[in-house]
């Protein structure tokens, strides 16, 4: 520490701090000026530093968007004083403006009032072709708007349909209360259809609206009612499954909000919310044969005290139906089947690990050949992988992946191939092992095969024809390179971007260092990263805060490039 007088003491007598997950952003703080004027004055400057680092990267690749059953692709990247739409054609690699950019600003300028804009200062950041690219649409300035591309003649279509509406709207996703759709659900044949009156089950054919209607069920009741948005017809329509809920007491959280945007006054809120050790609703599915009237209540001691529990799916063959059940705790995590003419049910496939199913991020299944095979991510080995199970015996027929480190995620499923692409981190050996990068295997696990090799962590979007991806790689001491490429074998087909920084580092910006520690086993590699004030001087001592997040799933260290602009802020 600093022999002077140091104005972040506040830091001072903090111990060091280590989490579960003790991935570290060090900031070296510049040392205590001589008097606190200077500090402020450093302080309000370091402010604003967040709308004006980033803005000094020009080419900077943002998100392909690729056009449904096209070679064609447009993204945004950004210019100096603004951004720009740029269109690529992948069987030429040809790459153009995606719209002339000065005739729409004019057209823009002119049609919306008080507004002047530019070529790179267009007042929307995405937009979609439309009429086979003769004309764009895009939200700007609260309303839609459609463009000819012809003679760039704009119109308001419609009010925009943005905006993250009042400071109540987060009760919405705390409820557990699902809202039924009134209207009937019709069978795939469709000769009859099944609707919910009275909380009960009832089918009538649907050659005629006076047609009577027959009940299934008579057991429906106020709080314990069977659902219309949970009915599910066999592929035959000769049979239903539905759930019936018993809803559990409703918990209800006041709030204040002491400053809404639109009044003076605090505003009052009441939203249903769940607390741990509540009572939550009861789902149980119940099986009907519709030709006989017979019911059939699947015994549920394979899926007990439920956290939650997925939509009905019968599969094609109509032998069967399943659902997938996550057991209060998070200890438990089952593909359910019931079968479609005893209601029997069986765990087709069963996770019961030491700590908990990752329910969050790490639950993947992919059914092939209506549920033969089944493709299933799991931590059981300790990493997490994939694993092929027989979808008929409930039986892992081969791991697919393996190895110390970790499937993040699955892209794209190639039945035809028998392929999968996904992404992972922790290859290859010896570097960040946060890096994320991109691979194609078999089925049988053989044929592991990397699409992306730069040293950096990796975003990759495909073509809809997966002939072609994008690739956009950077590291926190890298700005971000974008490629075209082949997917057959990765051959790089163009460069799209590589983003120029330069203006960023005549600033006195210089990237973070990225730096490795032991954990507390002595063994494990920790990797986090120094930032420094941009004055910063070898031969001085500074304070140190550390900036963690501790948390068994996340990963909160930045692993691609940026201006890092609160970072840097706060070391200023």
């Amino acid at each position: 520490m600093s022999e002077r007088p140091n104005p972040y003491s506040l830091f001072s007598n903090c111990p060091l701090v280590w989490g579960a997950a003790a991935l570290w952003t060090l900031l070296l703080f510049a040392p205590a000026a001589a008097s606190a004027q200077g500090i402020m004055a450093d302080y309000q400057e370091a402010l604003g530093m967040d709308e004006t680092l980033d803005d000094t990267v020009v080419d900077r690749p943002g998100a392909p968007n690729w056009l449904e059953e096209s070679a064609h692709f447009w993204y945004r990247k950004s210019v100096e004083g603004g951004h720009s739409f740029v269109l690529v054609n992948a069987e030429s690699r040809q790459k153009q403006p995606a719209f002339d950019h000065d005739r729409l600003a004019t057209t823009l300028s002119d049609s919306i009032d008080g507004e002047s804009y530019t070529a790179t200062s267009l007042p929307f950041w995405s937009f979609e072709y439309a009429d086979g690219r003769d004309a764009i649409e895009f939200d700007a300035a609260d309303a839609a708007w459609r463009c000819a591309l012809d003679s760039y003649a704009c119109e308001r279509t419609e009010e925009a349909s943005g905006g993250s509406g009042d400071e109540g709207d987060w009760c919405g996703w705390l409820s557990n209360d699902d809202e039924d759709d009134p209207a009937p659900v019709v069978s795939p044949n469709g000769t009859r259809e099944a609707l919910i009156r009275n909380h009960d089950v009832y089918v009538r054919p649907t050659d005629s609206a006076d047609a009577p209607v027959r009940a299934l069920s008579y057991d429906g009741a106020d709080g314990d009612a069977y659902t219309n948005a949970s009915i599910a017809w066999s592929p035959d329509g000769t049979k239903l499954a539905v759930y019936r809920v018993d809803d559990a007491p409703t918990r209800t959280v006041n709030y204040v909000v002491s400053s809404p945007d639109d009044q003076l006054q605090p505003k009052a809120y009441s939203c249903p919310y769940p607390k741990p050790g509540d009572e939550l609703d009861d789902k149980q599915p119940v099986l009907f044969d519709v030709e006989t009237g017979d019911k059939t209540v699947v015994d549920d001691s394979l899926f007990p005290d439920a956290y939650s529990m997925s939509d009905l799916e019968w599969w094609d063959d109509g032998r069967g139906f399943t659902f997938e059940y996550n057991q209060r705790g998070h200890q438990v995590y089952r593909v359910i089947e019931v079968d479609g003419e005893t209601g029997k049910a069986r765990a087709l496939i069963s996770e019961e690990p030491d700590t908990f199913f990752d329910y969050s991020s790490k639950q993947y299944r992919h059914d092939v050949g209506d549920g033969d095979e089944i493709i299933w991510m799991s931590e059981r080995d300790g990493w997490n992988h994939l694993y092929l199970y027989n979808g008929r015996t409930g039986e892992v027929k081969t791991q697919i992946t393996d190895g110390k480190w970790v499937v993040r995620g699955v892209d794209h499923v190639d039945e035809e191939n028998r392929q999968i692409y996904f992404h992972a981190s922790g290859r290859p050996e010896g570097k960040d092992p946060y890096f994320v990068h991109y691979y194609r295997v078999n089925f049988d696990g053989t044929g592991l095969t990397a699409l992306t090799d730069a040293h950096g962590t990796h975003e990759v979007t495909y073509s809809p024809d997966m002939e072609y991806y994008v690739d956009t790689w950077s590291r926190v001491d890298q700005p971000p390179i974008s490629q075209l490429r082949r997917t057959d074998d990765g051959e790089v087909l163009m460069t799209l971007e590589e983003a120029d920084a330069s203006a960023l580092y005549e600033t006195g910006w210089s990237p973070p260092e990225v730096f490795t520690a032991k954990a507390r086993d002595d063994s494990t590699n920790i990797w986090g990263i120094i930032v420094r004030p941009m004055d910063f001087d070898p031969d001085k001592k500074y304070p140190v805060i550390e900036r963690i997040y501790a948390g068994p799933h996340g990963a909160f260290v930045p692993k691609s490039f940026s201006s890092l602009a609160s970072m840097q802020a706060l070391a200023e």
